[in-house]
């Protein structure tokens, strides 16, 4: 697998979590309730539900194709060139700790990809199944990561970067739903006049701001337990790296803490919401390249070796 691919199948793996964490937000957390005295509440309401069912079934499908190429990138690291291909990926698949968490994360990568797909069906049952799935399903970089292998603070390391996906999830998936949401609400009511963004925003805000402040602990955290040094930021291919997503990570927030403070309280003027779509796009585009180098990060060595 070329480094490219096995960087792409890394932010394919991060991405579908984090558009399953979208899909979920805006299901549980930002689709206000509806209000019978208020029409456009409820329309809202359904568009940005909508929205949520698309992102379910996109990160769905992606989440087992991402799967499948890390077992493909895990194999081509595990070949043996004297045995044959079904033998190695036979004892890769059931003969290793690393092969028996795959095989559960693939299914339930399926299971989520089934109860999104279902959810015209099986309505309040399907979320909770594909909520319940994804929480799961966000333990498997830190299963197959640095994570399992830090002695002695292992299931802490490991619970930290699931809370630190989730967290990334809510906070990303959350804002591509917000944007989504009012992409889609555009195209349906074709007015230029009105917008879902002084209603979204402000719940979005009061869900984002928490992940945020999760984000920075478990990310923390993670930096502490995987760093053997201060001085490692610098002398290793992981410290630099992290030192890479730490300053991206610095610019999606101070974007972020642009469009909270300036922004929002102008999202009933005229010039308002075109000013926010523009930022919270630039804030989602940065994120996105966040997930990148963090896709690098998991395939570097925090030891350089």
């Amino acid at each position: 697998m070329t480094p490219l691919l096995d960087i792409l199948t890394g932010w394919l793996l991060f991405g579908g979590l984090v558009t399953c964490w979208g899909a979920i937000t805006g299901r549980w957390l930002l689709v206000p309730p509806y209000d019978i005295g208020r029409s456009i509440s409820e329309s809202h309401a359904e568009v940005s539900l909508g929205v949520a069912m698309r992102l379910g079934r996109m990160g769905g499908v992606a989440l087992p194709v991402a799967l499948s190429l890390v077992f493909l990138r895990q194999f081509q690291e595990f070949r043996d060139p004297f045995a044959s291909w079904v033998e190695d990926a036979q004892l890769l698949a059931f003969g290793t700790n690393w092969g028996t968490t795959w095989i559960f994360g693939f299914a339930a990568s399926l299971l989520v990809m089934a109860a999104f797909l279902s959810l015209k069906w099986t309505r309040q049952a399907g979320w909770v199944m594909a909520a319940l799935l994804t929480v799961a399903l966000s333990a498997f970089p830190a299963l197959t990561g640095h994570a399992n292998g830090t002695e002695g603070l292992r299931w802490i390391s490991i619970s930290g970067d699931l809370i630190h996906v989730s967290a990334a999830g809510v906070w990303i998936g959350g804002l591509t739903l917000v944007l989504l949401s009012e992409r889609a609400w555009k195209i349906r009511d074709q007015s230029a006049n009105y917008t879902l963004l002084p209603e979204l925003v402000p719940v979005f805000s009061r869900v984002a701001l928490p992940a945020v402040v999760i984000l920075l602990l478990t990310g923390t955290l993670a930096a502490w337990m995987h760093l053997p040094s201060l001085g490692a930021l610098i002398t290793t291919s992981y410290g630099r790296t992290l030192m890479v997503k730490l300053g991206l990570v610095f610019i999606v927030l101070s974007i972020g803490l642009l469009n909270w403070r300036r922004i929002t309280p102008r999202l009933l003027d005229v010039d308002g919401p075109r000013a926010m779509r523009k930022s919270a796009a630039l804030e989602l585009l940065f994120a996105h390249a966040v997930l990148l180098v963090t896709a690098v990060l998991t395939r570097t060595s925090p030891m350089d070796h």
